[in-house]
């Protein structure tokens, strides 16, 4: 089996599946013997959130090739999944309707505001947190109604959970590994943070597809546990092993998970997150988004200082800085507060 030829048969070649790596000028110190690297998923779609991009470079076609003119996507109000592949959606003419949680506050900011620009409010149908639990059911039946003999209707599940994903997945590993090979090196530890789990699921299963076994895999879990993480994993390593109709190799990285360590509901951002959202930004010159980028590298800064590396790093940006959409007044009332 050729799987970078199956992978790549199955995405859409047009949208962009490579992003480069580049040594992390400030924040985090660094010698010659264990350089930070940092992946800027960032640039591979300024209308969509880092990684979340590799979701849609298989999703697409798979929505073209059935022919489905109407897409029901679950999730958060303020999702960046939501957001980018609506996006994406209404480029091709295809129908949107959302089923997202109903938010605390009526305010319109972040994500929340650029959906309600995409589309109308008869699409966005909000369900009460005290069933969430059966928003699946409720799209499905919702889906059903619509479903014609010209309208074909998909349901795609919270944080783009669907078999269709798995081949843009998986692209992440092979850039991984690509990256390695233009800069000759081999990163000890690689780095990633993990909302529903789906983009690091990938990764992982990539890495055991393509025997990246010597790099430690770092997860920081800025949502979810790792019982929900491996529940999910297993049903995207059945869906893989049915696709590629061969079984993934046990062999697999070092995988450690993380709390954040700062801030650790989801969701919460306090002065910390703050603070290192500024310095991020002034060292760095990369404008992270809080919720989950700045979490994370944070995170790892605070381990490595625990733990000096003995190799090289990488840290993958998952985010982007539509993520910081939302909290202008926060960040703007901290720099009020700092002196330069």
């Amino acid at each position: 089996m050729n799987l970078k030829r199956r992978i790549f048969e199955n995405i859409d070649l047009s949208l962009n599946h490579h992003s480069r790596i580049h040594t992390l000028c400030g924040y985090i110190p660094q010698t010659n013997r264990s350089p930070v690297f940092i992946k800027r998923e960032d640039e591979l779609n300024p209308t969509a959130i880092g990684t979340k991009h590799r979701k849609y470079i298989s999703l697409l076609p798979s929505i073209r090739q059935a022919n489905y003119t109407t897409v029901i996507l679950i999730g958060s109000a303020y999702s960046n999944n939501l957001l980018g592949l609506t996006q994406h959606l209404l480029n091709e003419h295809i129908e949107v309707h959302l089923f997202v949680k109903r938010p605390g506050s009526h305010e319109l900011t972040g994500n929340r505001l650029f959906l309600n620009m995409l589309l109308p409010q008869s699409n966005i149908h909000t369900i009460s947190p005290n069933h969430w639990n059966e928003v699946v059911e409720q799209a499905n039946e919702f889906a059903a109604q619509l479903q014609g003999a010209n309208r074909q209707v998909l349901v795609v599940p919270e944080g783009g959970e669907h078999p269709a994903t798995i081949p843009g997945l998986l692209t992440l590993a092979f850039d991984i590994q690509q990256n390695q090979q233009t800069y000759n090196i081999r990163f000890s530890d690689i780095w990633t943070d993990s909302g529903t789990g789906i983009s690091a699921i990938g990764l992982l299963l990539g890495m055991r597809l393509l025997g990246m076994t010597e790099a430690h895999l770092h997860i920081t879990l800025i949502a979810g546990n790792e019982a929900e993480f491996f529940e999910r994993y297993r049903r995207f390593t059945t869906w893989t092993e049915q696709w590629l109709k061969a079984e993934i190799p046990e062999a697999g990285p070092r995988v450690t998970f993380h709390t954040p360590a700062t801030a650790r509901s989801f969701g919460s951002i306090n002065k910390t997150v703050q603070r290192a959202t500024i310095t991020i930004a002034r060292e760095t010159g990369i404008l992270m988004d809080p919720i989950y980028s700045v979490k994370h590298l944070y995170t790892m800064k605070q381990i490595l200082q625990q733990h000096p590396p003995t190799g090289p790093q990488l840290f993958i940006y998952n985010g982007g800085p539509l993520g910081l959409c939302g909290f202008q007044q926060t960040l703007a009332k901290q720099l009020r507060t700092q002196k330069d």
